[in-house]
């Protein structure tokens, strides 16, 4: 087994409580937690008077957990782990609270900056809308139960060749937590369930922002946590990245069927692919924020070949920004980076792609000998397939 690889010395503690409603992803099968059925709280969040459970983990009765931050509301717990078809994943929790206050000014009865109570790296549920479907700090019903359909398309984490980090359940806050947060808000209220996802990571280690360790700025520290260091294995790597990474810029194509207004496949909405992936220990690229991917349609204002084009365009930039720093650091190894030339990068991604690409059922290369053209192929074969510039090797 690869992985899972888990950056990062602080640590916070946790307890966990039954769960109000707890509903498991049709595509969990591969992972029994003994955290089934339970809401994580922060340490410094339990009520008065409020008992926590004991659990039973790894053979140790246990009462509370240290998990890694990982991003604002989750937490990565390197203690959980299963396998999932020859990678490591360990348990995320995403909902968790939030650890950075929305606005400079925070009411009094916050943890987060009133300087009366303030507590070091304090996380907090709060009763403010966030983007309109969630309470900051936790997760909404609405996006959770998204979370765990998409799961349910996966076999494993693959989903026509793109990765995502599947949700394997959902639990809501208990109504006493829920009372807890009623003022707790600086504009909107949140309406509605308090949701707290559990889903499988891979490592914790993104693209570009928000993680401690980033491919496209630590290339070299990267791929030593994920034990690469001959060119053997950082050419297995890069392949990996490639065929994931282009798997995720021809998502739409993938995955197009037919909607209730047309043609409909899935797209990034308010998420990124540098920020909102991480990578396996073998280079392979997973999506992790998806609830930020949605069914979009199209029709008489936008046709399926501008709805591929238009995602492969947004993304292709900061896909291509870590593939070239993993053949600088290539170059290293080599020791001749002194002497590269970005037409040396260029000269070698002909045959990269053809490697990595070569079993895409949803891909097929051409190669006029002064540019690489990929031509998409979508799901619904009776759409025509659309061609986009890959590279232009002079």
């Amino acid at each position: 087994m690869q992985g899972p690889v888990i950056i990062g010395n602080f640590k916070e503690k946790t307890r966990f409580i039954k769960a109000q409603n707890s509903l498991r992803s049709a595509n969990s099968n591969y992972m029994t937690s003994t955290v089934s059925g339970h809401v994580f709280l922060p340490y410094q969040r339990m009520s008065n008077g409020m008992e926590n459970d004991k659990l039973d983990i790894a053979g140790l009765d246990m009462n509370e957990l240290e998990g890694i931050p990982d991003d604002n509301r989750s937490m990565v717990f390197p203690d959980i782990t299963t396998e999932i078809d020859g990678r490591g994943y360990a348990l995320s929790i995403k909902g968790l609270g939030a650890r950075t206050p929305l606005y400079d000014s925070t009411p009094s009865d916050f943890y987060f900056s009133n300087k009366k109570n303030y507590r070091s790296n304090a996380r907090e549920l709060t009763n403010e809308l966030w983007f309109g479907e969630a309470p900051y700090g936790a997760q909404g019903e609405i996006s959770a139960n998204f979370d765990l359909e998409l799961t349910g398309l996966a076999k494993g984490c693959n989903i026509n060749g793109f990765y995502i980090c599947p949700v394997i359940e959902v639990n809501e806050f208990p109504e006493d937590i829920i009372k807890e947060q009623a003022g707790k808000f600086w504009y909107r209220r949140y309406h509605g369930k308090y949701m707290q996802e559990q889903r499988l990571v891979p490592s914790n280690i993104r693209l570009y922002h928000q993680s401690k360790m980033i491919l496209g700025q630590t290339t070299a520290g990267v791929l030593k946590a994920f034990g690469i260091y001959s060119e053997e294995q950082i050419d297995t790597f890069i392949d990996n990245y490639i065929s994931s990474g282009i798997a995720a810029l021809t998502l739409f194509a993938r995955t197009l069927r037919h909607g209730k207004y047309g043609y409909e496949g899935l797209d990034y909405v308010n998420v990124w692919l540098d920020k909102d992936s991480l990578l396996a220990s073998d280079g392979t690229i997973h999506f992790v924020d998806i609830e930020g991917l949605d069914w979009v349609s199209t029709g008489c204002e936008i046709s399926v070949e501008n709805r591929i084009n238009s995602q492969f365009n947004r993304n292709y930039y900061e896909f291509m920004y870590g593939l070239d720093a993993l053949l600088r650091h290539r170059f290293l190894l080599m020791n001749t980076y002194k002497d590269v030339s970005i037409e040396d990068i260029r000269s070698t991604l002909a045959v990269r792609f053809e490697m990595a690409l070569g079993k895409d059922p949803f891909i097929e290369l051409k190669n006029s000998g002064d540019a690489v053209d990929i031509v998409i192929l979508p799901f619904v074969r009776e759409v025509s397939p659309v061609t986009v510039r890959l590279v232009d090797l002079r």
